[in-house]
């Protein structure tokens, strides 16, 4: 995973799938998932730039059950907070 601080907020511009995983299970196993988590739990502002999101890669080529996975967890870390940009406000 890879994220910059820009002012208050947090802009996170890779994030692999097993990260996905963690941050939405809020199981954080590296020193950057732990520092999104604490931002959240602080109010800081995250953000995650939609075309940093490893699994939209793999939309052609994955199987459904799998996509539809990735989906469920990208809508998760959107209900935890933490605004996708580049999907119209969703």
């Amino acid at each position: 995973m890879t994220f910059y601080w820009r002012g208050r907020g947090l802009v996170i511009t890779w994030l692999p799938v097993d990260a996905m995983g963690r941050l939405a299970a809020l199981a954080p196993q590296t020193p950057a998932e732990a520092e999104v988590v604490a931002a959240l739990l602080a109010g800081a502002r995250v953000i995650l730039d939609r075309r940093g999101l490893e699994y939209r890669r793999y939309r052609a080529t994955a199987p459904m059950g799998i996509y539809r996975r990735c989906v469920s967890l990208e809508r998760r870390l959107r209900e935890m907070g933490i605004c996708v940009a580049g999907t119209g406000g969703r």
